[in-house]
């Protein structure tokens, strides 16, 4: 009677993690596929987009644990679920092992992108960095060609920050083409370059409704003469999260675990954090096919560089990419990697798209600098 008891548990049991298993994967996919829903009509599928690297992760670890115990028709459940969101896979976890060899040819016209959300130079850690000083330190040990900068300006932040004066003659000699730009939107250049001043792309570029809120959406396009070619380029800062420092402590605290959360905070996660998000999704969507819009407008060589605000593979991504754009970083890097580092919110907000007579062919994200984005920088050569 004990031992039929103990074998009826263990199908039960068995039943259950087969049931989980197809619920997980079911979800890997939705969240792989999530961002081709408009948030606009529900927001839904773009929180499940979000969940996207670790479901991936969940969803091998349950392959695996199902090989170990040699159920392999059952872990074929998750494989295939991995296979159908493998174009998601390559996006946000790209797998390139080995690295592009530059011709000679090619070295004499490459070209390299930094594109750094640089929080207005301020240090990210109170305590141990002098303010901006690593930023700047490292937007100069990068020596791009173009830099995109976004949440700074020329005219406010670095010329009046004290610790940073000692940089400045050398900075200004190594960027003589330089513009605080549109708002935020900086461009540093070793090469000149032309401010976009089509009337309908400027008058859409910036939040019509709130052109102060810092929840801002700005962008402003350039056309650089790289040796021997034009591209445009285009600076993006898409709208933010819109959340209050008390929406980020109650997330914080929640995602505490040696804390138990509060009915309280679960409140303020489930009514006003969630419902934050959900309208900021709704304006990356409006503000995604404004970018697009822009694009379609512009020549063959484009590159759109910035902080998006949102992931990989979500709505706002997809929209902006297009079928005709590529991503840098999944064109040349390997694995996972966040771009967002504070609040124990780690995603990859900060994207490098491009399209036209040019290749990347390296890409990283290089953790450094005293902001709460990390840097990415992108190197480009010519087809022809």
């Amino acid at each position: 009677m004990e031992e039929r008891k103990k074998s009826k548990l263990r199908r039960i049991v068995k039943v259950v993690c087969i049931i989980a298993t197809i619920f997980i994967s079911a979800l890997l996919v939705l969240s792989a596929y999530g961002g081709l829903v408009d948030p606009t009509k529900t927001s839904i599928f773009a929180f499940i987009t979000l969940t996207f690297p670790f479901l991936l992760g969940l969803t091998l670890f349950i392959a695996f644990l199902w090989f170990i115990v040699l159920r392999w028709r059952v872990a074929l459940i998750p494989l295939v679920a991995v296979a159908v969101s493998w174009p998601a896979v390559r996006t946000v976890s790209p797998l390139n092992i080995t690295s592009h060899k530059i011709t000679a040819r090619e070295d004499s016209t490459k070209f390299t992108v930094l594109s750094y959300n640089v929080m207005n130079f301020e240090k990210k850690n109170a305590l141990t960095h002098f303010e901006g000083a690593r930023t700047l330190q490292y937007i100069m040990e990068s020596n791009a060609d173009v830099v995109m900068l976004q949440e700074g300006s020329l005219s406010i932040d670095i010329n009046n920050l004290p610790l940073l004066k000692p940089y400045m003659k050398e900075f200004k000699k190594r960027y003589p083409y330089r513009s605080h730009g549109y708002h935020d939107q900086v461009i540093l250049s070793k090469h000149p370059y032309t401010a976009v001043e089509d009337s309908t792309i400027k008058e859409g570029f910036a939040s019509p409704d709130e052109p102060l809120s810092m929840y801002h959406f700005y962008a402003r396009a350039y056309d650089v003469l790289v040796p021997g070619h034009t591209v445009r380029f285009i600076n993006l800062h898409l709208s933010s999260m819109m959340l209050s420092q008390e929406d980020v402590k109650a997330y914080v605290d929640i995602t505490n675990l040696n804390d138990q959360p509060t009915r309280r905070e679960l409140s303020t996660m489930r009514y006003s954090v969630m419902t934050k998000i959900s309208l900021a999704f709704k304006k990356h969507a409006q503000e995604a096919r404004i970018i697009r819009h822009v694009i379609d407008q512009s020549g063959e060589n484009v590159i759109v560089c910035g902080d998006f605000n949102d992931v990989p593979m979500s709505f706002t991504y997809r929209t902006i990419k297009g079928d005709d754009m590529r991503d840098a970083y999944s064109d040349c890097a390997f694995g996972p990697v966040n771009t967002f580092r504070d609040n124990r919110l780690y995603f990859k907000i900060d994207h490098i798209l491009y399209r036209g007579d040019m290749k990347a062919v390296d890409c990283r994200v290089d953790k450094k600098g005293d902001s709460d984005h990390y840097p990415q920088i992108a190197t480009f050569v010519w087809k022809n």
